[in-house]
């Protein structure tokens, strides 16, 4: 019996040193921890609420065309902030089930779930469970640095606690579904959301929350669009745990794992129509004036005023027209097996003189398909040709069909690379259209040009160049407003010499006479338009032409009346709009609204200035309709409309235009070449411009009532001898004819007063259905 008692004695003895010494272990523990967080949140900065309560990450601004179709984004990072109210429970759901169940239940952070992944993690001999909560995870995002230490740590659940103090559950939950990054260039739930099922947040299904909560903890592996197994995995994974925590129904979830990956069925490719990149940029250079350098950061919608049909229709015209004019011009021509001789020729010369910007004759050598590339060769020079789907490449024939081998083509030689020489092909002259709205100036299609992409020269905007006759409307209208003319005037067509200068007509030795001056505008008679800036002077022509729309600065000679002086096209486009709308001057616009999350929304001011006066505004389109219907752009009647209009060819053929209106749409086209040189051979506007004008107008036309011209009450109409301009004599006696005549339109107290003597010549009247 005395034995046992000193045996009981030690074990009792054995269980208090090992107690005192877990409960010695376990204070020392404790201890060291709160010496952690002591020693590592000494020095730890308050957290601002205000940066919490400000969220303003980076986010997406999108560009729309009027119709809502988003045609452009201009962004940092592809984020889209949404409140807590647009995000659904189901999604919000989803991540609480992959990242925190507890998220509700603890105070940022998670002592249980810290445990349970400590054993987990020790029971798998490596890490498989985080322990993060979202608090933390928010925390890490957005207070400290993202390296992993033992004082980041310690230092980021001090932090979660405290932002647990400053702000709810759902103002935490939304910052972290706004910020987490999903791959793929995408941040946040709503621009996943886009991007996967091409659809908004809280549009998505129970599957679709499940995939997007799969992503976050690594989603370069569990992209669906890399790996679809293994996001399939880790879909059914949340689903199951959405079970497990109350967040889902047994049945819900099987049927979203019984379905396949919910992806859009062309999740890889872009939702943004790149058919209006003339638009977006010029919304990023209006958000750069009244932003700055938050362009890319900003996340604003901004509705444009593109109408997508139009510009399609607008694009066409401008492509199908300049194919036209490459054909006269024979532009890339020799696409057919050259003779032996020719081809053997080329290849086997001892020198080239290869240098930029000349046209060298050469043979295609090969063609690589996949790079849209042709490799020619011209005596020892090997040289590589970028061929783009486009103009010069049909899209639907490869190109050994479009450039075969041997075949002989003209080449433009470039400046060599590292990978060695290097041309493009021969170009043919570039083009434009720009479509205004008449009543509301906004612009509803634009063309800079037949190869435009984003950050490219457009040329409706920033091209300088001599509209020739196309200005010619302007002088007139400046004639007309001066009272010292009428559109019955008559001015003679004859040759004059001015200080050592003597202009002469288009047709250069062909002189008309004496002849109104509608006539003159009608045949675009170079002659009379110099007599009339002669006799107002230019100053007259400047006041006129900077009322209506131009800014850009005039020549002072009289080279004016001829259009010598370089304007951009949106400012003769502009001007003519001017005319367009009776006179009263209104800027074209590009913008309908801006709309900046949290910011104030932004709308254009009203663009109308007082212009000029209305009845010189009629008039003048009344003589510009003559243009279109005897005149110099007889080619706009196949319009079948009411159409005033006017083409312009600058010297030596260089520029071609056409500028036309109905009571609708103004629209301005323009032809040649960026350095500017002769287009071809008789290339006028009527002919290289007009049919882009024509086919654009006829798609904005289509299905509009057709609309006269209506004059002010401060116009007249008066019946006058065609020949002198005065008012028709009285019938003669023997009942015979008085004498060619015309309704001719003036301005109020400008009209003839005296009677025109009888003639026997006939000459017709002017058509007066143009007019309502």
């Amino acid at each position: 019996m005395t034995s046992r008692k000193p045996r009981r004695t030690r074990m009792w003895t054995i269980v208090w040193i090992v107690a005192a010494s877990g409960l010695a272990l376990a204070m020392l523990a404790v201890a060291a921890v709160a010496y952690l967080f002591w020693h590592y949140g000494r020095d730890l900065a308050s957290l601002d609420q205000t940066a919490f309560r400000n969220y303003r990450p980076a986010q997406v601004t999108r560009v729309l065309a009027r119709d809502g179709t988003v045609i452009g984004e201009l962004f940092e990072q592809r984020r889209t902030v949404v409140s807590h109210d647009q995000i659904p429970a189901h999604v919000e759901n989803a991540f609480l089930a992959a990242e925190d169940a507890r998220f509700y239940e603890h105070a940022g952070m998670d002592v249980l779930g810290m445990v349970r992944a400590l054993v987990a993690n020790v029971q798998k001999g490596r890490v498989t469970q985080g322990a993060s909560t979202i608090t933390q995870q928010v925390v890490k995002n957005f207070a400290l640095s993202p390296e992993r230490t033992l004082e980041r740590k310690v230092q980021e659940i001090i932090l979660a606690r405290r932002l647990e103090g400053l702000l709810t559950k759902r103002e935490i939950l939304e910052l972290y579904l706004n910020d987490i990054y999903f791959g793929h260039g995408r941040y946040g739930v709503e621009e996943a959301a886009r991007f996967f099922f091409h659809r908004s947040i809280g549009e998505v299904d129970l599957g679709q929350a499940a995939l997007l909560a799969a992503l976050p903890k690594a989603p370069s592996k569990t992209s669906p669009l890399r790996d679809p197994q293994r996001a399939k995995a880790r879909q059914i994974y949340v689903l199951r745990q959405m079970v497990r925590h109350g967040f889902a129904s047994e049945a819900e979830a099987q049927a979203a794992i019984a379905a396949p990956l919910p992806l859009a069925s062309d999740a890889r490719e872009s939702r943004t129509v790149a058919d209006a990149d003339e638009f977006v940029d010029v919304v990023a250079e209006t958000l750069r004036e009244r932003y700055g350098d938050r362009v890319a950061t900003l996340g604003a919608t901004v509705t444009t005023t593109v109408d997508l049909d139009l510009q399609r229709a607008a694009r066409r015209a401008v492509r199908t027209g300049l194919t036209e004019v490459d054909a006269r011009r024979r532009v890339v021509r020799s696409l057919t097996p050259a003779a032996a001789g020719r081809r053997d020729r080329l290849l086997s010369r001892d020198r080239v003189k290869w240098t930029p910007g000349r046209l060298v004759d050469a043979v295609v050598l090969e063609q690589d398909e996949s790079a849209d590339t042709i490799v020619v060769g011209v005596g020892p020079v090997r040289a590589r040709v970028h061929v783009p789907v486009g103009r010069y490449h049909d899209a639907d024939r490869p190109l050994a069909e479009q450039f075969p081998t041997g075949s002989i083509t003209r080449v433009e030689p470039l400046e060599d690379d590292d990978h060695g020489s290097r041309a493009q092909l021969e170009r043919g002259p570039e083009g434009l259209v720009v479509l205004l709205e008449a009543e509301s100036g906004e612009v509803a299609a634009m063309i800079g040009g037949d190869t435009y992409r984003r950050a490219q020269f457009n040329r409706v905007l920033a091209a300088k160049r001599q509209p020739g006759s196309a200005f010619k409307p302007l002088v007139y209208g400046a004639a007309l407003a001066s009272r010292q003319f009428t559109a019955a005037s008559i001015v003679a067509d004859s040759p004059e010499i001015y200080e050592k200068w003597r202009p002469t007509n288009f047709e250069r030795h062909e002189y008309r006479g004496k002849m109104r001056v509608r006539e003159a505008l009608t045949h675009s008679v170079n002659t009379v338009a110099i007599k009339l800036l002669d006799a107002i002077g230019p100053q007259a022509v400047h006041e006129f032409a900077y009322a209506a729309g131009i800014q850009s600065e005039l020549v002072d000679d009289l080279s004016l009346a001829l259009g010598t002086s370089e304007v951009t096209p949106i400012e003769l486009a502009e001007a003519y709009l001017t005319v367009a709308r009776g006179g009263s001057r209104r800027s074209p616009t590009f913008i309908r609204k801006i709309e900046v999350p949290g910011g104030t929304d932004w709308t254009p001011p009203d663009q109308a200035h007082p212009g000029i006066d209305p009845d010189v505004a009629f008039v003048l389109t009344s003589m510009m309709t003559s243009v279109v219907g005897e005149g110099t752009g007889r080619r706009a009647k196949a319009l079948g409309r009411p159409v005033a209009g006017k083409t312009g060819t600058s010297a030596d053929h260089r520029d071609a235009w056409f500028g036309g209106f109905t009571r609708d749409h103004v629209a301005l086209a323009w032809v040649g070449f960026d350095r500017p040189r002769r287009i071809g051979r008789r290339e006028t506007g009527a002919r290289a411009a007009l049919p882009i004008w024509l086919a654009t107008m006829r798609a904005a036309s289509d299905g509009q009532p057709i609309r006269g011209f209506v004059p002010p009450p401060t116009v007249d109409v008066r019946t006058i001898d065609a020949v002198s301009g005065l008012l028709a004599g009285a019938p003669r006696p023997s009942g015979g004819p008085t004498g060619a005549t015309v309704e001719e339109f003036f301005i109020a107290g400008t009209a003839p007063v005296e009677t025109a003597a009888p003639t026997s010549t006939p000459h017709g009247d002017l058509v007066l259905d143009l007019y309502e």
